[in-house]
């Protein structure tokens, strides 16, 4: 009696636990759909004109999928590798290079410019993803424009960092998009805003970088499957108990 007992116990306490499991990833279906929406609402609203330093944002995560376009300068020196990205099939890194809103003493965009290849995922030629030397000043101070979609980081995801040397250049190698490690590693003090910028031109060695999610995920798909172990943990615990229910113990034969 003391075994069935224990047994009922444990699977009552396993399927609340699957249920509870199903219904988070319920919550979080809900919650990346309406991002999903609200990014696909962003992206049809009007293109945000960031052309000078007075035209700074307020909003950062209502900007999440929305079109922008801004002026200023490209800071090649400042450039942040996210590390160990494939496209495919070749291993790679994508390139966040620092630019200047309206200038030298505009606020600072991490812009994510592309995906350059890399056999060791870590140092790519950074200089292959420009049309002028590194050397060339007049084209690194050159005004400069970039289009593109605002797209999320999240402290935490840059995971640990790094410092390859590049063409003879210590650059700042990290997991994820993560501002908060950036500001902490570095001289750079970005606005809290990411853009991912249009596909480069054809042609070059620079390739798009990843694209925003467009779809919420599996979450609904793991729900289903959490409810579906509390329903077969459920169900076979009480066949069992039905079927030991109806055979008597051998103390219990005797006495019969």
């Amino acid at each position: 009696m003391n075994r069935r007992i224990l047994l009922c116990a444990v699977a009552l306490a396993l399927g609340a636990l699957f249920v509870r499991l199903g219904f988070w990833q319920l919550d979080r279906h809900g919650e990346r759909s309406a991002g999903v929406r609200a990014r696909a609402e962003r992206a049809d609203a009007p293109r945000l004109e960031w052309l000078g330093p007075g035209d700074v944002p307020p909003d950062t995560a209502g900007l999440i999928g929305r079109r922008a376009r801004l002026a200023g300068r490209w800071d090649r020196a400042g450039e942040v590798i996210l590390r160990s990205r494939t496209l495919d099939g070749r291993a790679g890194a994508e390139v966040l290079t620092p630019f200047l809103v309206g200038g030298d003493a505009g606020p600072v965009v991490m812009v994510l410019r592309g995906w350059l290849p890399a056999p060791d995922g870590l140092r790519p030629d950074l200089a292959s993803g420009w049309t002028g030397s590194p050397g060339d000043a007049s084209e690194a101070r050159a005004p400069s424009e970039v289009e593109g979609v605002f797209v999320s980081s999240r402290d935490g995801r840059g995971g640990q960092p790094l410092r390859p040397e590049i063409a003879g250049a210590q650059h700042l190698a990290i997991a994820g998009l993560d501002l908060a490690l950036i500001r902490k590693q570095t001289d750079l003090d970005p606005s809290p805003h990411v853009l991912r910028a249009d596909d480069p031109p054809p042609g070059g060695v620079l390739r798009p970088a990843r694209a925003l999610e467009t779809d919420a995920g599996p979450h609904l798909s793991y729900a289903i499957q959490w409810f579906a172990f509390a329903v077969i943990g459920l169900g076979g615990t009480a066949i069992l108990l039905r079927s030991s229910g109806g055979r008597k113990s051998p103390s219990e034969r005797k006495r019969s």
